[in-house]
């Protein structure tokens, strides 16, 4: 049976996984050459959790290999992100993939930013209530 975990841990966890997921990224897409042992002496986690981590990358949309010869991950060469300019949006075009990904994701933030707030007026009026000052 999986361990229950209350939200704002839950929260804690997701936001070190996406740190995460953005330093291994810009490390593969970087100059140096990175093998698993490498990224997770770096990323100060296990191999496996490397391992994971670029199956996330990869569908993410990351072109991520391993490639034997050099015994380091690689992107495809010419792979770039998308830039989204806000200045050039037209805010109406939802059915524009890129500003519908971006709406759904800030979607998802707000709502899990309510729910943080939420539990940190929560935990600041049990403190003050232990604690009048």
């Amino acid at each position: 049976m999986a361990k229950q975990r209350p939200d704002a841990e839950r929260r804690v966890r997701q936001c070190a996984k996406f740190a995460r997921l953005i330093r291994l990224a810009r490390l593969v897409l970087g100059n140096g050459r990175w093998g698993p042992e490498d990224l997770a002496k770096e990323l100060e986690c296990s191999t496996r959790t490397v391992f994971r981590d670029i199956d996330t990358l990869a569908a993410a949309g990351i072109p991520v290999w391993f490639d034997k010869g050099t015994q380091a991950y690689c992107v495809r060469p010419g792979f770039r992100f998308s830039k989204l300019d806000p200045m050039t949006v037209d805010v109406c075009d939802t059915a524009s993939p890129p500003i519908h990904d971006l709406l759904v994701q800030a979607r998802r933030v707000l709502k899990e930013a309510e729910g943080l707030m939420t539990c940190l007026r929560q935990l600041c009026d049990q403190l003050e209530a232990k604690n009048p000052t």
